[in-house]
Formats: structure tokens, C-alpha cells, sequence
């Protein structure tokens, strides 16, 4: 089903937004986001990751363009990395919660699949059976709270936001 609904994801921001939906990069097959993820020690619910990554590896963004540009959602700032870099940023997480004891809770359990680019991340989290999505916020009081109770939750809300070109329902609630 998410296959089915990263394509509707698709169609829907090449109707907002025909410039961000030609700067999505081709995915990579399957077994390379698997691969760099078992390479990278990233273990757990993986499949949304795989289904993300193997659709579109990321969005190609530089400084010529404002953020509203190339931003995945309506109203949003959150940018969509390739794989790689968001590895790195997992990695980060461990590095990070020497000197910040929240991102303990992180480690190696929240994976970012898009970025503000400041320090805010919508993750995937690797220990939920539903693979829930999360804002992660090391800023906040709450590190991660969960947005979408769901990786198909969130991509239905993705697909609405981006029709109607109105922000994340859950920007709505904060």
C-alpha cells in the first residue's frame, strides 16, 4: 500500500509544485537502501524507510532556492535529504546525546526521513509496530512526539496537504 501512496504523494506535488517534483532524485533499488542501512548498523522497522528511500532518494536543493521551494509539504520548511545524508544525521543522534541526555532516547531508535534544516526532524520510529512518525525536536521538552500514528497515516496527510496545498495536519495541533 505505501508504494500505491508514494506514487498519489507524487502526482499530488507535481501538481502544487511541478519545480520541487523535478528536483526528486530517483530511488534507489530496494536491496542498496537495505544494504546501506545494515552497513550503517540501522536496525528495526525499516520498511518505511525502504519504501521512502526506493521511491525517491531525497530531493536535490541548493542555495538558489528558498526552502518554501523545495520544501516536500505546503507551509513547511521540511526538506527531504538523500539516504546518505539522513544516516548521518542517525549517526549524529549517538554522537549527540553525549551532551544532550534527551537524544539518548533517540539513539538508535528514530530514524529522520525529512529535515528543517535547523534541528528539527519528522522520524520514522525503528521500535513501533505501526511505524509511527515522529517530530523530533531536541529543542523541546518532549524529544519526540508522535505525530502520526502511522508511516501510511503520515502519507495520506502528505498526499491531502499537498492537494490542497495546506500544511501537515499536525502543524495544526502544536
Amino acid at each position: 500500500m505505501s508504494k500505491a501512496l508514494l506514487n498519489q504523494l507524487e502526482k499530488a506535488i507535481r501538481q502544487r509544485n511541478p519545480t520541487l517534483a523535478n528536483r526528486l532524485q530517483p530511488g534507489l533499488s530496494g536491496e542498496q537502501v537495505r544494504k546501506m542501512l545494515q552497513d550503517a548498523e540501522i536496525e528495526g522497522g525499516v520498511e518505511p524507510i525502504v519504501n521512502l528511500f526506493s521511491w525517491k532518494n531525497g530531493s536535490q536543493f541548493d542555495a538558489s532556492v528558498r526552502l518554501a521551494e523545495v520544501a516536500l509539504f505546503p507551509e513547511s520548511v521540511y526538506v527531504f535529504p538523500d539516504l546518505k545524508a539522513m544516516i548521518e544525521h542517525f549517526k549524529m543522534f549517538h554522537e549527540g546525546f553525549v551532551y544532550h541526555p534527551n537524544f539518548d532516547e533517540a539513539d538508535g531508535r528514530y530514524f529522520p526521513l525529512f529535515w528543517d534544516n535547523s534541528t528539527g526532524y519528522l522520524a520514522a520510529d525503528l521500535k513501533s509496530p505501526t511505524h509511527r512518525v515522529v517530530l523530533l525536536d531536541p529543542e523541546s521538552e518532549d524529544l519526540a512526539r508522535e505525530v502520526y500514528s502511522s508511516f501510511e497515516e503520515f502519507l495520506k496527510d502528505a498526499i491531502r496537504a499537498n492537494e490542497e496545498n495546506d500544511s501537515l495536519a499536525f502543524f495544526h495541533t502544536q
